[in-house]
């Protein structure tokens, strides 16, 4: 019987040890999610350019940080402010649009919920609760369209752009700028599109400009310049374009690309939103910031000795000795 009591103290004694241990433990805390909002621009995902690069950076954010995310394609005005209106409801903590043409349904859904993040790429729009995102171009196009003076034979080259939008004239500008500070003997034609979402547009544009003496053409179109690089490896001509690394497309005629780093843009946002720090307003990035990139390209095309120079007059524009106008 005193052998049982014993048990029995020795087994209270060691409970009571145990209890204040577990009570002092805090609960842990459940991981912090972000919701987030995507309003894509025309030709949406699959245009191995604006589109994909923005998508591409929410894929980089997930990996960073604990994020869901929903796309929605571009559509008419109201069904663009449908979508961000959704997506205030449910409180997301981020909603994104990206291009132009959805500045305007981006507007109106952010006078309406004060209180929510939003952001626009490549537009300017000034409000409390926006950041506004866009490029500095011409800076990258700049050199582009050395470049191009550069592979010319025919001394005419061409920069096909979607639609009559900003962005646009700023790559015209300093494509026309590169060129002629290349070579002021090469002739530089400008075209718009007028369409971001139709490769068919695109084909037909850059056929008829290779068969009037172009043999570089710039391809700034999003979708629609999937034609502009099926058009190149049809006649056996130069392209070179303003996304994401394309030369798969056309090996030996798509030259390579001067992608503007939406993903950069959109991996900023989400690390403010994240860390509490979102800065309304509208910032510009460029060269300097990593906002636009050069290449890769393809080696059998683009030598070294043009790389070099690339490298130099890229250089010259970030610290101030080429300065680059956007109009």
């Amino acid at each position: 019987m005193f052998l049982a009591r014993r048990r029995l103290v020795i087994i209270l004694i060691s409970i009571s040890l145990i209890i204040p241990v577990f009570g002092c433990s805090q609960p842990s805390q459940p991981a912090k999610v972000l919701n987030i909002g995507l309003l894509l621009g025309s030709g949406g995902l699959g245009d191995r350019s604006f589109n994909d690069s923005a998508y591409a950076g929410l894929l980089e954010a997930q990996k960073k940080y604990n994020i869901r995310f929903e796309t929605v394609d571009t559509g008419t005005l109201e069904a663009n402010k449908d979508a961000l209106s959704l997506f205030a409801r449910n409180n997301y903590d981020l909603i994104i649009a990206v291009a132009f043409e959805n500045m305007a349904s981006l507007q109106a859904v952010a006078a309406e919920f004060p209180d929510t993040h939003f952001a626009g790429i490549d537009f300017e729009l000034t409000a409390d609760n926006v950041s506004s995102i866009v490029y500095r171009e011409q800076e990258g196009d700049f050199l582009m369209g050395a470049l191009a003076a550069m592979l010319t034979k025919t001394k005419k080259v061409d920069v096909i752009g979607g639609t009559d939008i900003p962005a646009i004239h700023r790559i015209m500008t300093g494509y026309v700028q590169g060129a002629a500070y290349q070579d002021p003997g090469v002739t530089v034609l400008t075209d718009f599109a007028g369409t971001f979402a139709d490769p068919a547009v695109g084909l037909s544009l850059a056929l008829k400009r290779f068969g009037e003496g172009v043999d570089v053409i710039h391809n700034a179109a999003s979708k629609t310049g999937l034609g502009i690089i099926q058009a190149a490896a049809q006649v056996n001509k130069l392209v070179t374009g303003t996304s994401g690394d394309q030369r798969y497309l056309a090996p030996g005629n798509m030259v390579g690309n001067r992608p503007k780093r939406v993903d950069t843009a959109v991996m900023l946002l989400v690390d403010e939103v994240y860390n509490d720090s979102f800065k309304p307003g509208v910032r510009s990035l460029g060269l300097k910031e990593n906002g636009l990139t050069l290449g890769p390209f393809d080696q059998n095309i683009v030598t070294p000795q043009i790389t070099a120079r690339l490298d130099e007059l890229k250089q010259k524009i970030i610290t101030g000795q080429i300065v680059v106008k956007a109009e």
